[in-house]
């Protein structure tokens, strides 16, 4: 099953503005003194606000524009000025900008691929908080990149990340739950885990739930529920879910989902 991959943005911190001061001037004359704004965050997309306001140290919206960096949103795309964007914001603590940057060494975009370093990365956003960052870390330690391979740990970060109402740890920790890998195999605990997941908006988890669905593993089998399910992840993005809506419409036609 191919694992879901994402790039988190966090709630950014909105710093309060300054209150503008009145003086008074010569003959008693009011003259107004223009206020110090504080940096604030700025509105994702952005580009001329985001620009100002990173440039105020204000970390979060170093995040918002390494974003519109990495993917080209507005600007021209540019990993490397991501990356260098996203270390700014996490050299002075913001999590999500450790965890964006992470992803970028872990898949070797803008930065050479270091999977070590995307490792630590992840570890460090994750021991501030930062959920997604414990998901990607499970990640690579269920397949042993970057750090030896311990499912055992895998299942505990995704765990983690799953109670913090994380839907790709919940997928991902029904992955191994289905699988048996790492804990022992429980097919109704998977049927749980998919579902958060797919409730939460997690394409992959409809996916694998309707494939317990149609299996009629951990729930009464149902093949309008599975189609159902499958159409759900397939207009969601997922390409394993279209593949099998379109084998399961091959063998019968779907009705409606109970």
């Amino acid at each position: 099953m191919a694992r879901p991959r994402w790039l988190p943005v966090g709630s950014p911190v909105v710093v309060a503005a300054s209150i503008a001061a009145t003086t008074l001037g010569c003959g008693g004359a009011a003259a107004m003194r223009l206020p110090e704004v504080a940096p604030h965050a700025c509105k994702p997309g952005d580009l001329a606000d985001c620009t100002l306001q990173c440039g105020k140290h204000h970390a979060p919206s170093c995040v918002h524009l390494g974003l519109m960096y990495e993917g080209g949103r507005g600007v021209a795309r540019d990993e490397g000025r991501a990356a260098a964007l996203y270390k700014q914001a996490c050299d002075v603590g913001e999590a999500h900008g450790c965890s964006d940057l992470a992803f970028l060494y872990e898949t070797g975009r803008g930065v050479d691929k270091d999977e070590a370093r995307a490792a630590a990365l992840y570890k460090q956003a994750c021991d501030a908080g930062e959920v997604h960052g414990c998901g990607n870390l499970g990640f690579l330690y269920e397949t042993g990149q970057g750090v030896a391979k311990d499912q055992a740990r895998a299942v505990a970060l995704y765990g983690q990340a799953c109670g913090a109402d994380d839907p790709h740890g919940c997928g991902n920790l029904g992955f191994l739950y289905e699988t048996g890998n790492g804990v022992g195999r429980d097919e109704r605990r998977a049927v749980a885990l998919y579902r958060q997941a797919c409730d939460g908006g997690e394409a992959h988890g409809c996916g694998n739930l309707g494939f317990l669905y149609e299996t009629g593993k951990g729930v009464d089998r149902d093949e309008a529920r599975a189609g159902a399910l499958y159409k759900q992840a397939c207009d969601a993005g997922d390409a394993h879910a279209c593949t099998n809506l379109d084998r399961l419409r091959s063998v019968q036609p779907i009705g409606e989902s109970r």
